[in-house]
C-alpha cells in the first residue's frame, strides 16, 4: 500500500465514522493541515506514531503482511464492505 492509498483509506474510513477533519485536530492533537496533506496524497512521509494515532481513532490498526502474498477470505470481505 502507498502513502497515496492509505491517505485516501484514512480519509474513506473518517468520513464512515462521520468525523470531520476538526474532529480529528481535536481528538488526536494532529494539526488539520496535516490530516488534509496525508489524506490526499500530499506528503511524502509521515510519522509513524501519526498514523498509529488517526487509525486508532477510527478503530483500526495497522499490520503487515508479505508483499505479494495473495489476500485473506477476511482481506476480501472487507473489501466488499
Amino acid at each position: 500500500m502507498t502513502l497515496q492509498e492509505l491517505g485516501l483509506e484514512i480519509k474513506n474510513l473518517r468520513k464512515q465514522n462521520k468525523y470531520s477533519q476538526d474532529d480529528m485536530e481535536n481528538f488526536s492533537g494532529i494539526t488539520k493541515r496535516t490530516i488534509s496533506k496525508i489524506e490526499n496524497g500530499f506528503v511524502d512521509e509521515v510519522g509513524i506514531k501519526k498514523v498509529e494515532m488517526i487509525l486508532n481513532l477510527l478503530g483500526y490498526e495497522l499490520s503487515l503482511r508479505q508483499k505479494g502474498r495473495p489476500k485473506t477470505l477476511e482481506e476480501l470481505q472487507d473489501e466488499r464492505k
